[in-house]
């Protein structure tokens, strides 16, 4: 390796009259060591120069010469000789010259060039060089000019301390409203007279000449005769050989948009603050890589937590056994379909009191460009009270339900014992009084076996007795008593003679019942109801198919919903309370099995359910 700290090297640098100057070749041309003379010489052509750790030659040349220097140095390291080369250093000071350089490499044994050597000599231009040089120069500021005007950016040149505009193109003439013939040597406070009520901003950038450093203005405000609008504004100071500035450059960018948008985003973001804080509800966000959830000042105050940041494994311990499965289950539908969230679960708050807690919480995932989900972010909201009042409804709505029962079963006995007495009469109109009695008794226990499972459903003491049963047989039974109590429709059973399941029959017994007489109650006389079986994938599937009003696209996907029913003229004088389809739904998801329903307004409609096909537990 060549000895920089070489006393014969270093007084052989300084007893040459000419310049010389050792590159290291990688990268390109980086002085490691020079004489006074080289140092002289780039004083003259560069000022006070900074480039002399750097490669400034090939900064002084042309685009084309400093691919002839590149090739010249790559030959010098190749052949391992010494090779002559001249360049013009245009953009230096003394561009009326041209410079011999000659290279030479250090050889040290057999391996590779490192280091090259270069004596440099400086020879006057003849006219012929002179002309080149003016046209290369020509061209150079040609381009300028063209970057300059096609620049999809404002840009203007001002130029001393009263800023007169030296060259604006289209872009910022068009945001000033201004014309080159107004703007091209004025000041800018007279070409821009809106700037007089922005004198602070116009000393800012007349300080540039003195403090020498460039200035960034964000969301700069400016008016013209065209439009007002937002911009982000820089301003770069451009020097002489002396280190003076004499120019400023600026560059304009309209954020116009980009700032009415960040306006209406915090606006969106006050309102949405001042609804949650007027329903008391707060917000959390689940980072799934760090695992830590995030929570609002009002979310610490729900779980009544002194810290805002929770541990997931922490937040699990805080939720009721009993509903953990329950909302894991729902979290993992969201986020295999990619859907929102809306859960109802019980937290078990710490400290000494140890009491629980009613919780609703809603969100969304949010996913990387891979499909990864990356976070969750939702809203919580503290439903205890509520759900207080709701126990307490649906334990009297079970209550008087369960009392009803008893006289309407004690009913229904004495109208089966009068039937039976005319039997041995002729009767008629008795027995049809008696028949009709019967039939809105059987709806009355319907009803109230509706109220009854609700209030078991909320409470959670609903149970399944489930056993082998023959299908066919249970929907031929129902649909026999429906053709009692709604003689006026045609009802039709499709499907093998047997067919075998495990499950509750009562309640699965109770889902077709609902899912006939819905049937029946929106569609008119003398239509079909057509029931069919079928397994499909290892799953028993059911339809019960009507000819009636059919349902709205938009009532659809809450049809399901407890106490939802369909608002319509046409279902004004339907009797309902909405709870039959709700239990129907309840029943089938504690089988593992699905309910949907698919429908055309005015054509009819279609409900679906399944069930596990398999006979034993």
């Amino acid at each position: 390796m060549i000895d920089l700290a070489s006393p014969f090297l270093k007084a052989l640098l300084k007893h040459s009259t000419s310049p010389v100057v050792i590159f290291k070749i990688k990268p390109i041309l980086v002085v490691v060591a020079h004489n006074d003379a080289y140092q002289a010489l780039i004083a003259r052509v560069g000022g006070k120069s900074k480039f002399l750790d750097t490669d400034i030659i090939p900064n002084l040349i042309s685009d084309a010469e400093k691919v002839n220097l590149i090739n010249t140095v790559q030959k010098v390291s190749e052949l391992k000789a010494k090779q002559l080369l001249m360049i013009h250093p245009i953009y230096s000071n003394s561009p009326n010259v041209k410079w011999e350089l000659e290279f030479s490499p250090v050889l040290q044994n057999d391996r590779p060039v490192e280091y090259l050597i270069c004596s440099l000599r400086e020879i006057p231009m003849d006219e012929n060089d002179l002309e080149r040089i003016l046209f290369e120069l020509s061209e150079s500021e040609t381009r300028f000019r063209g970057f300059f005007e096609q620049a999809p950016l404002g840009m203007c040149v001002l130029k001393g301390p009263e800023l007169i505009t030296e060259y604006a193109n289209d872009n910022i003439l068009k945001i000033w409203g201004k014309s080159r013939k107004e703007v091209i040597g004025v000041p800018l406070e007279k070409a821009r007279p809106e700037f007089d009520i922005q004198q602070s901003h116009v000393k800012r950038v007349k300080d540039i000449f003195k403090n020498k450093q460039p200035l960034t203005i964000n969301e700069l405000k400016l008016s013209s005769p065209v439009s007002d609008g937002y911009f982000i504004a820089l301003y770069e100071p451009l020097k002489n050989d002396k280190n003076e500035v004499t120019r400023i450059l600026v560059i304009i960018k309209d954020i116009t948009e980009q700032v009415n948008f960040k306006k209406e985003l915090l606006k969106a973001k006050d309102i949405l603050k001042i609804a949650m804080d007027a329903s008391e509800m707060g917000s959390w966000n689940i980072d799934l890589a760090q695992k830590q959830i995030l929570l609002s000042e009002r979310a610490q105050q729900i779980y009544e937590l002194e810290d805002n940041r929770l541990d997931i494994e922490e937040a699990k311990s805080m939720i009721c056994p009993e509903d953990m499965g329950h909302l894991t289950r729902g979290i993992i539908r969201a986020l295999h379909n990619r859907d929102a969230f809306n859960i109802e679960y019980q937290i078990i708050l710490k400290g000494s009191s140890a009491k629980r807690r009613w919780i609703r919480t809603a969100g969304k995932a949010y996913y990387n460009e891979d499909g990864k989900a990356i976070y969750i972010a939702g809203a919580v909201l503290d439903i205890t009270e509520h759900k207080q009042d709701e126990i307490r409804k649906n334990d009297f709505i079970g209550m008087v339900s369960h009392e009803l029962k008893t006289p309407l079963t004690s009913l229904s006995a004495y109208v089966q014992l009068l039937q039976h007495k005319l039997k041995e009469t002729d009767n008629s109109f008795h027995a049809q009084i008696l028949d009709k009695i019967n039939v809105q008794l059987k709806k009355m226990a319907l009803m109230i076996d509706g109220f009854l499972n609700v209030s078991l459903l909320e409470s959670g003491k609903i149970l399944l007795n489930k056993t082998a049963f023959n299908f066919i047989e249970l929907i031929k039974a129902i649909t026999e008593e429906s053709r009692m109590v709604s003689p006026s429709h045609f009802i039709q059973v499709i499907g093998p003679e047997e067919l075998y399941v495990y499950a509750d029959m009562e309640k699965i017994g109770n889902v077709i019942s609902n899912l006939i007489g819905n049937a029946a109650k929106y569609s008119k006389k003398e239509t079909l109801i057509a029931i069919k079986c079928e397994i499909q994938n290892n799953y028993l599937v059911v339809s019960v198919e009507d000819e009636g009003i059919g349902i709205r696209e938009n009532d659809i996907p809450r049809l399901f919903d407890r106490f939802y029913r369909v608002e319509s003229t046409d279902t004004k004088t339907i009797a309902g309370f909405g709870v039959g389809l709700y239990i129907c739904a309840e029943i089938i998801e504690r089988h593992d099995g699905k309910i949907w329903v698919e429908s055309r307004l005015g054509k009819g409609s279609t409900f679906y359910f399944s069930l596990p096909a398999s006979t034993h537990p």
